[in-house]
C-alpha cells in the first residue's frame, strides 16, 4: 500500500513543528482510504505543544475532529503525526502510541507519521518523515509527497514569510477559543 502526502496535509504538519520548534508537537491526518488501502493524507489537524498527557482534551479534540470529518465530504481520521522534542528521538512514545492505537482502532490502514528532526530540512529526496506502526516501529511503506518540488518550495516561502506564527493548534485554541483550529 502506499501513502499519498498531498500539499496542505504537509505544509500544515511542518509548519506546526517549526512554530514550536523546541517543543515535541503532534496532530491528526484526515484524508481517505481507497479500494487497494492506499491512504490519501489531505489535511493535517495540529493537536499539542504542550503536555502529551492531557486525556480528557485529547478526547475532546478527537470529538472535534470526527465532527469536522462528519461535515466534509469522504474525510476521516485516518492517520496521526509526531516531531518530538530532541531532534534525534524517533520514538511515538507512550502517549503516541496510545493515540495510534485510538486511531487504528477506527481506521485499520491509519497511518502514523514522526518528524525526522534530525535532518535539517525537507528535500523532494528525502521529506523527512517515517512511517511507524501504531507500536512505534519503523515501516518500509512508501511515502509519496503530490508535486515534491513545488510542495517544499511553498513550504519554504511559508516559512520565510512566517506562517507559522498565524497556526492554530488544539493547545492554543484551549488557551483562547477565538483562535479557529
Amino acid at each position: 500500500t502506499m501513502v499519498v502526502i498531498e500539499r496542505d496535509a504537509f505544509v500544515t504538519l511542518f509548519l506546526h513543528a517549526c512554530k514550536h520548534s523546541s517543543k515535541a508537537v503532534n496532530g491528526l491526518l484526515l484524508g481517505t482510504v481507497d479500494a487497494d488501502n492506499n491512504v490519501k493524507l489531505l489535511k493535517a489537524l495540529p493537536l499539542f505543544h504542550s503536555s502529551f498527557a492531557l486525556s480528557p482534551m485529547l478526547e475532546v479534540a478527537l470529538m472535534l475532529a470526527d465532527e469536522f470529518c462528519k461535515k466534509e465530504q469522504d474525510l476521516k481520521i485516518v492517520g496521526y503525526y509526531q516531531a518530538n522534542e530532541l531532534r534525534s528521538d524517533l520514538e511515538l512514545g507512550p502517549f503516541g502510541r496510545k493515540i495510534a492505537e485510538k486511531i487504528r482502532a477506527q481506521c485499520p490502514r491509519a497511518v502514523f507519521l514522526l518528524l525526522d528532526g534530525s535532518k535539517m530540512k525537507a528535500s523532494p529526496d528525502d521529506i523527512c518523515l517515517l512511517a511507524v506502526s501504531a507500536e512505534g516501529k519503523q515501516l518500509s511503506q512508501e511515502l509519496v509527497l503530490v508535486d515534491a518540488v513545488d510542495t517544499i518550495a511553498l513550504l519554504e516561502e511559508r516559512i520565510s514569510c512566517g506562517a507559522q506564527q498565524q497556526l492554530v493548534d488544539f493547545d492554543a485554541h484551549l488557551d483562547d477559543t477565538s483562535k479557529d483550529w
